[in-house]
């Protein structure tokens, strides 16, 4: 019901519903005013956002849910798995998130965040503390796709470049999950305030990133903390809808970025054993 009506809510209604959809399972515990007060609206906001759906208050959302057998999975705590079941259960936690990766590819939000990718005058990068290097190498890839794109530490204590130098024009890529640093939040605040058109890549407890900017791309969260490989399969299917959009274009700047890499550093030939320096050149054979 949440998701085939969400065009239709409004800005403090998609909050309420995005807290709903990510958090069923702590709905027995809450209360409108506790609610309210998660999702940063008012009680009479709560309440009457409810009534839209069809239930006089979130007792009665309650007592609906209780009856519905189908829920009921929902309200528990997923078991951890014994060592024995660790592994089959890291592969199938693998497999829903990537399914879940795939499933963003040509939605509303993936066809905005490509277009913006894209079109920008240039494009910030940041990330923090653990995902860091996810940041840093999406920056990377897409440095070879497209001029202008950097990745900001924030070393500099002011994040100088990424809020003083971009425009209305640009565009800001910030990347955290779980427990969100104090800083993801603030930086993200800043940069909406500046007008920046603003990416947010995160996982979906992070209910408040859509109040800031409608570029989201979310992931949902796996048992599995120190997995990256939703986010790095995101990042390639990223580069990939960008490859796909801008076709030659692309193709020609990877083709300068490789004859360059060939002047100035060069590759070794797959299966190739370079000469070492006291050896000469062969001289290449004639065709039989």
């Amino acid at each position: 019901m949440l998701k085939d009506r969400w065009d239709g809510f409004t800005a403090s209604e998609q909050k309420i519903a995005h807290y709903l959809l990510h958090n069923i399972r702590d709905l027995p515990f809450e209360t409108a005013a506790s609610l309210s007060k998660r999702v940063g609206v008012s009680p009479m906001t709560v309440g009457r956002f409810l009534r839209t759906l069809g239930y006089d208050g979130l007792n009665e959302l309650k007592e609906a849910l209780r009856g519905d057998g189908s829920w009921r999975h929902l309200y528990k705590e997923p078991e951890q798995p014994k060592d024995t079941d660790a592994v089959a259960a890291h592969l199938q936690s693998e497999i829903r998130a990537l399914t879940d990766v795939h499933a963003l590819v040509g939605t509303k939000e993936w066809k905005s965040v490509t277009k913006l990718l894209m079109t920008a005058d240039r494009v910030s990068v940041a990330s923090f503390q653990h995902a860091a290097f996810l940041a840093e190498g999406f920056a990377k890839t897409l440095e070879h796709l497209r001029p202008r794109v950097s990745f900001h530490s924030g070393n500099d204590g002011a994040y100088i470049d990424m809020l003083l130098d971009s425009t209305r024009n640009s565009c800001v890529v910030l990347l955290d999950m779980r427990r969100y640093f104090k800083q993801f939040r603030v930086l993200a605040e800043e940069v909406a305030a500046r007008g920046i058109p603003l990416v947010m890549i995160t996982d979906t407890d992070c209910y408040w990133a859509r109040d800031l900017t409608p570029h989201v791309l979310m992931i949902r969260p796996s048992w599995v903390w120190h997995s990256y490989s939703a986010y790095t399969t995101l990042f390639s299917l990223l580069a990939t809808s960008f490859v796909q959009e801008m076709g030659e274009e692309v193709m020609e700047r990877l083709g300068d970025v490789n004859e360059l890499r060939q002047k100035l550093v060069g590759y070794l030939g797959t299966g190739v054993r370079e000469p070492s320096a006291s050896v000469g050149k062969r001289k290449p054979k004639k065709p039989s």
